[in-house]
């Protein structure tokens, strides 16, 4: 995903197609519930992105969430070597919402996705981060199942649909500028 390929930084541009949905279970030393959801982004022309997102249930404003974003060529010419990860942190912060890079890793079956890593000097400062965080806007509006992230109640898979699709209010301050946006 570069500027060179056309990747949009508009997040109106792009359609989250929101997917999977799994409820991870208690943990066993404090009990909470953590969920993770996932989905992909394209734009009019082709797949630019899946996410996955997980967070622990009731508790954003203690933990806040953990977003990855695997960017690149999806279809059947491509190949994990087409794909990278990137790393998104998800917290409430004094003023609202907010959202920070941190730097990415291959585990937890990532590897088989993408075949590197971005570290967040990759991408603060750079045409990349633009587009990251279009992916980030694109995705929290359209994909529902997000709604807790935001200070709202969440449907889960038994009240509700879980391929709703909902606009959430903006984020964005009068001069355009993200409120909360920590680079």
């Amino acid at each position: 995903m570069s500027p060179e390929e056309g990747i949009t930084t508009k997040p109106d541009a792009l359609l989250v197609i929101p997917d999977g949905d799994q409820v991870t279970g208690r943990c066993d030393c404090c009990g909470q519930i953590s969920r993770r959801v996932w989905g992909t982004v394209s734009t009019a022309d082709a797949a630019v992105a899946a996410y996955m997102v997980w967070w622990t249930v009731g508790h954003i404003a203690e933990h806040g969430a953990e977003i990855d974003l695997i960017c690149g060529r999806w279809g059947d010419d491509t190949s994990v070597s087409d794909r990278f990860v990137v790393r998104l942190h998800h917290f409430i912060a004094a003023s609202g919402p907010a959202v920070m890079v941190q730097d990415a890793s291959l585990a937890d079956g990532l590897d088989r996705l993408a075949a590197c890593a971005l570290r967040r000097d990759d991408i603060i400062g750079t045409p990349r981060a633009a587009e990251v965080f279009a992916l980030y806007d694109a995705i929290a509006q359209q994909d529902a199942r997000l709604a807790e992230l935001f200070g709202a109640p969440a449907p889960c898979g038994h009240c509700g649909p879980r391929t709703e699709h909902r606009k959430l209010p903006s984020r964005r301050s009068r001069s355009g500028a993200r409120r909360g946006r920590t680079i």
